[in-house]
């Protein structure tokens, strides 16, 4: 099962902020993606996203896979039915049962947990996908296991 491939993160540092989307399977994880200024508009998620990313990621987890998109423009919807990936429904704003909110609580945890916090969006997001690319596999993994409980 893939999920999250569409969850955007979006927090404030300091005077601004960063957002960030990531995928994961029990077969693996995307890179985490940085959006770099501007909002994200369903035209900029298929262009940045869908179509870089997380199409070869789907295709690569093979036949069992069931892509969790919450985003709900119209377009969005029509490309991922175009290339025939196979969606599971999923309520609107229901961050308690996604699990890849777990994931960005643990990713915050490393941050938080730097000995010398990060002091400019830069270092910041240098420290987000080093973390993230750090993160095991393992907790990845118990996250999507214990979907089943909170559904």
């Amino acid at each position: 099962m893939l999920s999250g491939a569409n969850i955007v993160e979006g927090d404030h540092y300091r005077s601004g902020g960063l957002l960030v989307l990531a995928g994961r399977a029990t077969k693996g994880r995307t890179d985490l993606y940085v959006f770099a200024g501007g909002s994200v508009t369903a035209v900029r998620y298929r262009n940045e996203i869908l179509h870089p990313l997380v199409l070869p990621f789907i295709a690569a987890m093979g036949t069992d896979r069931i892509f969790i998109d919450l985003h709900r423009a119209r377009l969005v919807r029509s490309y991922l039915e175009s290339e025939t990936i196979p969606q599971m429904a999923w309520p609107a704003r229901s961050p308690n049962l996604n699990p890849i909110e777990h994931m960005w609580d643990m990713l915050g945890r490393r941050i938080v947990g730097r000995s010398v916090p990060p002091g400019t969006f830069h270092e910041l997001q240098q420290a987000l996908l080093l973390k993230w690319a750090l993160l095991p596999q393992q907790a990845i993994n118990d996250t999507i296991a214990s979907m089943s409980r909170r559904c």
